[in-house]
């Protein structure tokens, strides 16, 4: 029985796996979020949360106005968002050199290199704080980032622009495919994913296209949209599972 957690910018989802069934519990708002309020029986608990972790220690929450009560004495595994949606798509395509990125409130980036979580001094994948120009102020303190043109935030009604599918002939929308198009040449993964609130919602063959133009043919991986709200909160608890072993 272990409770999963994705404790995102905005929203948190929560589910729940007993064996190798996931129950979902929902999703409230971050700032209304309490781990002692949950009335969930559980024997550990895996958090994916929005913030940076360098060396296993919370370094910065650029989309988090604070951290909401996550302690228990129960085992506990706490990672980035985006890594443990990268776990999930490793283990749900079956792929072991895997990029992974969610779009919602921000932009996270997760890297799976042979089956293994690949976090370099802990930072390791923070693609949506790359700079690619101008001076828009990103929620991190920084400047011209990719997270300050394509983003919950930064683009402001997404879910229309998804509807109309006005979002792909944005400017915003072709630096996001730029982004991507330069991580595949440097990793060369055998699939890329794409999740969150809205990039579980986006075009896979657009993505596909507007990609695959900016790489060469043989660099060119699988590409693929997981239409799964809650597989950061799923990955949190396979990686709860998977790490923890038989501590509980």
């Amino acid at each position: 029985m272990i409770l999963g957690l994705d404790i995102g910018g905005t929203n948190t989802d929560i589910v729940l796996l007993d064996k190798n069934e996931f129950k979902i519990f929902g999703t409230i708002k971050t700032k209304d979020f309490d781990l002692r309020e949950l009335e969930i029986d559980y024997e550990a608990v895996g958090i994916g949360i929005a913030v940076w972790f360098k060396r296993g220690k919370m370094v910065l929450a650029p989309n988090l106005e604070k951290i909401p009560f996550i302690e228990t004495e129960k085992p506990k595994i706490l990672e980035n968002d985006a890594k443990c949606f990268a776990y999930f798509s490793a283990n749900t395509t079956g792929k072991k050199n895997v990029l992974a990125l969610t779009i919602g409130t921000g932009i996270g980036t997760g890297i799976v290199i042979k089956g293994e979580l690949y976090k370099g001094d802990g930072l390791a994948g923070e693609m949506g704080h790359t700079f690619v120009g101008g001076r828009r102020k990103c929620k991190c303190g920084g400047y011209g980032h990719l997270e300050c043109y394509f983003s919950g935030w930064a683009i402001g009604d997404a879910k229309s622009r998804l509807e109309d599918r006005s979002i792909y002939g944005t400017r915003s929308f072709k630096l996001f495919c730029k982004s991507v198009a330069a991580a595949i040449m440097l990793l060369n993964p055998e699939i890329v994913t794409f999740g969150g609130r809205i990039g579980g919602r986006l075009d896979e063959l657009i993505l596909k296209k507007e990609i695959s133009n900016l790489v060469p043919k043989v660099f060119e991986p699988e590409f693929r949209v997981i239409r799964d709200d809650f597989a950061v909160a799923k990955g949190a608890a396979m990686l709860a599972r998977d790490v923890l072993g038989k501590r509980f």
